[in-house]
């Protein structure tokens, strides 16, 4: 759910860094990732379309996907255990197929089990569902629902160091917007709310965590304009705001804050083979709590692609967001995350990428800094427009300043997967 990974004729295969990990070194099962369809990384070829069930108004998709292979630290430790690992991840796309609307929703799952550490078996799922309307002929209504079970990778959040088994948690949401076109202008905006309640977590000594001061409730409103400069290009503005309320934790563990941003940034061809998005603007963060910091600076995001050649595509991303802390003492993590990923197809069969992360997470109330490296090489191989095969190996690498709230590890480790 969420995230990106590489696509060979309709059949998702086991993806990069963009993809939500399970904390097992791999990620499976998710959505192309491109901007621009048919280019090296996304490209269907002729014989290989991904053919859908028809069941009355809907189109059905469904797929399975596994990756077996080694993790060569599994509770991501500086003294690093390894053990076998086997990950399988089925998904179901169902789509109303109608011109005018638009209507897909996607229920996917993802079961982790290792050879030897049992505790760190995990089982993840949950279901998004997207709607889009035509009120009329300037005019569109769209609505987001989700609802998933997850599993937090280890050393990620502050959350207890030494926790019998991983945290994990649920999240439930949805958004609603209405876009107007208005020629060469175009306004939207919208309203979500999100739920986010943390299972309690078991430590190794046999003690039990709480951690209800993790759950939250949010608020959102949006509003943006865009204007069309050239029909490839076009500038916009967008206004943010936002509110959370901690619904479960105690008085002095309350996360309760506000939040705003104001950005500018260009979306589209600023050269006949580059698009990009790109925005940058400034955003508060204010807590009700005074022990806690509050924010105000710049935030940003970017995401551009560069197709280089039939057979190459070069992305980059890059982003500066807060995540929920696993910490009582630390309210948010401020995190500036920068990917880039190269794709290769030599041949209509084999697609080749090589993808590099560079992440930075300020734990903001205390001292602890992270910085964490990771690099995947990932070979697919289409059989036929059923089956594919991969190979992907990965490193990773954190290092930890300032108190230790998280691991400093590495972690080296290979697999093969099946969809």
């Amino acid at each position: 759910i969420g995230g990106a990974s590489l696509a060979m004729g309709g059949v998702a295969m086991p993806a990069g860094l963009h993809a939500q990990s399970l904390g097992a070194g791999w990620a499976l099962d998710g959505t192309p990732s491109l901007d621009r369809p048919g280019v090296a990384g996304n490209r269907i070829e002729p014989g290989f379309e991904a053919t859908p069930l028809h069941v009355g108004s809907f189109q059905l998709e469904p797929r399975i996907s596994a990756i077996g292979g080694y993790d060569g630290n599994v509770f991501n430790e500086p003294d690093a255990r390894g053990d076998a690992a086997l990950v399988v991840a089925p998904r179901l796309d169902v789509a109303l197929d109608d011109p005018r609307h638009r209507v897909n929703v996607v229920l996917s799952g993802r079961l982790r089990r290792f050879a030897r550490t049992g505790t760190e078996n995990s089982d993840a799922y949950g279901a998004r569902g997207n709607a889009q309307f035509a009120l009329g002929p300037d005019m569109q209504f769209a609505v987001t629902l989700e609802a998933a079970r997850q599993i937090e990778p280890r050393s990620s959040s502050g959350a207890a160091i030494n926790a019998r088994e991983p945290v994990s948690y649920q999240r439930l949401g949805g958004e609603a917007a209405l876009q107007f076109d208005l020629g060469r202008l175009r306004v939207s905006g919208g309203a979500g709310v999100r739920r986010v309640s943390y299972n309690d977590l078991d430590l190794r000594d046999g003690n039990t965590r709480d951690q209800s001061f993790r759950d939250t409730r949010a608020l959102s409103a949006d509003l943006r304009i865009a204007y069309d400069l050239s029909g490839f290009l076009s500038a916009f503005v967008v206004a943010r705001g936002d509110t959370r309320h901690s619904f479960r934790a105690a008085p002095d563990q309350a996360r309760d804050s506000r939040g705003g941003a104001i950005t500018a940034g260009i979306k589209g061809e600023i050269a006949p083979l580059v698009s990009v998005e790109a925005s940058a603007g400034y955003q508060v963060r204010d807590y009700e709590n005074p022990d806690f910091r509050d924010f105000q600076g710049v935030g940003f995001a970017l995401e551009g692609e560069w197709y280089a050649t039939p057979l190459l595509t070069f992305q980059v991303r890059g982003e500066r967001r807060f995540r929920n802390s696993g910490n009582r003492d630390v309210a948010g993590i401020l995190a500036d995350t920068f990917t880039a990923t190269v794709f290769y197809d030599p041949t209509r069969r084999l697609r080749l990428s090589l993808a590099g992360e560079v992440a930075r997470d300020n734990y903001r109330d205390v001292t602890t800094r992270a910085w964490r490296l990771r690099t995947d090489v990932e070979i697919q191989y289409r059989l036929n427009r059923h089956i594919a095969l991969a190979g992907q190996v990965y490193w990773r690498d954190q290092h930890v300043s300032g108190a230790p709230l998280v691991n400093a590890f590495t972690a080296f480790g290979a697999g093969l997967g099946l969809t």
